[in-house]
């Protein structure tokens, strides 16, 4: 139950630790967007934009309310603050000049380049997480497990780590290629996409990691795996739409499958001893983009199977 001073610290708390109240704000914005966007069809723009931002404080409030109850946590009134003054701001895409400047020429270029409907929505959500999962720097690209193993490597680490991401890697282009509309810009999406997770790799181990360890998540196997996928997606996939969907499903299991044989995860009081990082949110950032990074092949896979089967006269454009 919460102590009796419970109340007094939600309305004046005793420290605030500026970073966690702007990472709150960062955390809301895309909740107000997609609330805004959910109910601007009923309502005019300013009247949708305030339900958004109430819904929004609302579900803030129940969840600051929640943390009465958690040992170790603390409700705070400036968290619901933070998460409301987030909310706002992500309704602000729908507003007159950045919803003509930028979110509506998103929303074109969504639906010139990626499939059509609730199949290519799924799939670009897929896509961004798997972003997500790429800044944490303790997690290698397309294996189960972290870094941070020390001496010298087995002889067959590294035929093993080539093998597994070149699998995967190999998966990843074509369950791009399956969300984009056609096949013909795939291979400069999944490089963009890759050269993307790579500088954030890169930048992130700069800031996260222990030094000794910066470097740690590249290795010459995972660079050799990463140059056989490309390779061996590049000249495969022109093929048919239904070829590209099975290459990915076959590929896609199949690297998860050498990873989880070979990789395993490190209990969470030695990953976070990987990291080198004063501000707070560690732990909450690490569990979520490790369990992104997880359960990513199974939520790809559930995805690709339901598109493969999917009835006739349900055509993905």
């Amino acid at each position: 139950m919460p102590g009796p001073d419970a109340l007094a610290v939600f309305l004046r708390p005793k420290v605030i630790i500026e970073f966690d109240m702007a990472l709150n704000a960062v955390a809301y914005a895309p909740l107000g967007a997609i609330a805004c966007l959910v109910l601007r069809g009923a309502n005019s723009p300013w009247r949708a934009r305030a339900k958004a931002v109430a819904a929004c404080a609302s579900f803030s409030i129940v969840m600051e309310s929640l943390q009465f109850f958690v040992t170790g946590r603390v409700a705070s009134l400036h968290d619901v603050l933070a998460n409301t003054a987030g909310a706002f701001a992500g309704t602000l895409l729908f507003a007159g000049p950045v919803h003509a400047l930028v979110t509506h020429p998103l929303a074109q270029a969504r639906e010139r380049l990626v499939a059509a409907g609730g199949w290519g929505d799924a799939g670009l959500v897929l896509v961004v997480l798997w972003l997500i999962a790429q800044l944490n720097p303790a997690l290698p690209f397309f294996e189960a497990g972290n870094i941070g193993g020390e001496g010298a490597p087995d002889p067959g680490e590294f035929l093993v780590t080539a093998a597994s991401v070149a699998l995967s890697v190999a998966g990843f282009g074509f369950f791009v290629s399956v969300v984009l509309k056609g096949p013909g810009g795939a291979l400069r999406w999944t490089l963009l996409l890759l050269t993307v997770a790579l500088w954030c790799k890169f930048a992130m181990a700069s800031v996260m990691l222990k030094p000794h360890l910066s470097a740690n998540w590249v290795t010459e196997g995972r660079v050799a795996g990463l140059v056989a996928g490309i390779l061996a997606f590049a000249p495969l996939r022109g093929v048919n739409r239904a070829g590209r969907i099975y290459l990915a499903l076959v590929l896609t299991l199949a690297g998860a499958l050498f990873a989880k044989i070979f990789g395993a995860y490190s209990a969470l009081g030695d990953f976070l001893r990987l990291f080198h990082w004063p501000h707070g949110q560690l732990a909450t950032f690490a569990t979520l983009t490790r369990w992104i990074h997880e359960a990513w092949p199974a939520l790809a896979l559930a995805w690709l199977i339901a598109l493969f089967v999917r009835r006739r006269d349900e055509p993905i454009q």
